[in-house]
């Protein structure tokens, strides 16, 4: 049998093979060639609706990717309200990624999307027990900023939290500075100064740790943004991650234990 076009198999259970959908093997599924927004619907809007957007775009930009087609949020949000009230709390993620198929060398540079809509419920607002992987650093890249659809390094730290049983990992760069968490950006506080490292750390560009450092900023506090060593973070005096979904506060890294009790200022922005 001769083979004239791209024929996409799947095995069911009992492994016998059938054709699946042409549009679910794409650049993302086969290349991780795009990237991805995690966001919360919440009251009837997307929360910091506006800073997804920007970050996307500027995620896009660097893959060079060009968003002709793209659905807004507005357009989101107006499904979501009709499908589902402005009563519900969803988790939304936003796939997007380079249309077309193509080996490493793409034949395209416009967009394709998925969306994935879950129930959203509130996780864990104290991890007991976080440490500090010395296996799996962040590396530097032109998009270590960015939430690209390669997330490998994630899946395997929080792989190796579990085996150690821990509730939080901290990651490193690849010149040992603090950079985040496992799927969260990292501050802390010392003498009442806060603290997290800057994004020359190849943390992710949080959405909520760019709604974070505007609230420190306007309550007046002193926020310090730079390279930090294990020595710093374990100086500190309360050490918490934050994400889309809101803060958490690590009550023990290593041996040292720090105050987990909750920073008002900051947590009203997540409601």
């Amino acid at each position: 049998m001769s083979i004239i076009e791209t024929v996409f198999l799947s095995p069911n259970p009992d492994k016998q093979y059938h054709q699946i959908d042409q549009r679910l093997a794409n650049r993302a599924s086969f290349f991780g060639d795009g990237i991805f927004e995690t966001m919360i619907f919440s009251n009837g809007k997307i929360r910091f609706a506006h800073a997804h957007e920007e970050r996307l775009n500027i995620g896009l930009e660097k893959l060079k990717i060009y968003p002709k087609g793209l659905s807004s949020l507005k357009q989101l949000e107006g499904f979501l309200i009709k499908e589902y009230g402005k009563d519900c709390m969803l988790r939304i993620r936003w796939n997007v990624f380079r249309s077309g198929l193509g080996k490493y060398t793409p034949q395209q540079s416009a967009t394709g999307e998925i969306i994935m809509i879950q129930a959203h419920s509130p996780g864990f607002s104290v991890k007991d027990q976080a440490y500090i992987s010395t296996s799996i650093k962040i590396s530097s890249s032109p998009w270590a900023n960015c939430k690209t659809l390669n997330a490998l390094p994630y899946v395997m730290a929080n792989i190796e939290r579990v085996e150690k049983h821990m509730d939080e990992v901290i990651l490193l760069d690849d010149q040992n500075h603090i950079s985040e968490a496992g799927a969260a950006n990292i501050f802390w506080v010392k003498d009442g100064e806060f603290h997290t490292p800057s994004l020359n750390c190849n943390c992710i560009a949080g959405v909520g740790r760019k709604m974070i450092i505007e609230t420190i900023k306007k309550a007046g506090k002193k926020l310090n943004i730079g390279e930090y060593n294990e020595e710093s973070l374990l100086s500190a005096e309360q050490v918490f991650t934050s994400n889309v979904t809101g803060i958490a506060y690590i009550k023990k890294i290593k041996e040292t234990d720090f105050d987990i009790k909750p920073i008002s200022f900051i947590e009203n922005i997540f409601y």
